[in-house]
């Protein structure tokens, strides 16, 4: 009889141990299944608007037709950069190709320049440090997307355009606080190049999928159409190429220059070195910056203001 009821307990602790593990593996089956949604509403929500970029190295650059977007490309030879001047509505009804993550640059829409006057409302730093721009259309009813890619970020850096991504983010630098903005109303004309981008979730996308990426000029107009000139920032740095320094100064017409740093990137978007620069009277930079370890070279410099960019350029190392 005891060895009945031993063998019956046996039996009783098995089951018990083989339920505590379908528990588990449940368990766990409804986390892992958790987990998947989570990242899905991400996607859906537009938080990782740029996906692809997961397998970066660093939190710079894209990955699909980034050649494409920074004008490195094998065609980039074939675009016309005599601009056509459209508006935000004509260019969303252009007829555009189906787009795909690896087709190579398509005629005509992204062998065109556009130039076109419109009002930014939306800016948004996005996972490439790209500024995503919401343009839209003078009477309200149309949006399309416009990007100027990152100048410290490999490519964009090597690009020939590098100089006027650089002036571009400035200007949105100027005018825009950083981060992620939304409520703006600024009324301006934009040049850029055709750019056909697969649907992900993106903020202000046109219904035919086209962008203006990257963008290379941006300015306020007046009612004449003639460019507003008025700098707030004026930078300089000399000797440019340096040799063992160079001279950074800066003068704020806002006296809004807080605690400000310098920092210096390669060519590959690699941080070289960041430096603390004095400020005086909260809109005046005097800065001496030397050589150090830098080898010759091309860089990318960008002043960071209170921890934001303020100002990017280029700076030559012989």
């Amino acid at each position: 009889m005891k060895k009945v009821h031993s063998i019956f307990r046996l039996k009783q602790f098995s089951l018990m141990l083989l339920m505590t593990g379908v528990l588990s593996l449940y368990a766990q089956g409804i986390k892992a299944q958790e987990k998947v949604q989570e990242q899905k509403a991400q996607t859906d929500s537009g938080e990782e608007e740029e996906g692809e970029r997961s397998d970066r190295s660093m939190n710079c650059g894209g990955v699909e037709r980034w050649a494409e977007k920074t004008l490195t490309d094998a065609l980039e030879h074939t675009v016309n950069f005599t601009a056509v001047r459209q508006t935000v509505k004509q260019m969303t009804l252009l007829a555009a190709p189906t787009p795909s993550t690896s087709m190579t640059r398509t005629a005509p829409i992204e062998t065109t320049t556009y130039i076109t006057d419109c009002t930014i409302t939306i800016k948004k730093a996005e996972s490439d440090n790209d500024y995503h721009l919401v343009l839209v259309d003078a009477d309200g009813s149309t949006t399309m997307i416009g990007e100027i890619p990152d100048p410290a970020c490999a490519a964009a850096a090597s690009s020939p355009f590098v100089n006027q991504f650089l002036a571009c983010r400035n200007f949105i630098d100027a005018h825009v606080a950083s981060g992620n903005v939304t409520g703006l109303s600024l009324k301006v004309t934009v040049k850029g190049i055709g750019f056909i981008d697969p649907p992900h979730g993106q903020t202000g996308a046109a219904p035919n999928n086209m962008e203006l990426h990257p963008i290379i000029d941006i300015y306020f107009t007046s009612p004449t159409g003639i460019q507003d000139e008025a700098k707030t920032l004026n930078v300089s740095l000399g000797p440019n190429p340096m040799i063992n320094s160079t001279e950074f100064k800066v003068t704020s017409a806002y006296n809004n220059l807080g605690t400000c740093s310098l920092v210096v990137f390669d060519i590959m978007g690699r941080e070289e070195l960041e430096v603390p620069v004095p400020v005086m009277a909260n809109n005046t930079i005097d800065y001496t910056l030397m050589r150090g370890d830098l080898k010759p070279g091309v860089y990318i410099y960008r002043l960071k203001n209170n921890g934001s960019p303020l100002y990017e350029g280029k700076m030559i190392v012989q």
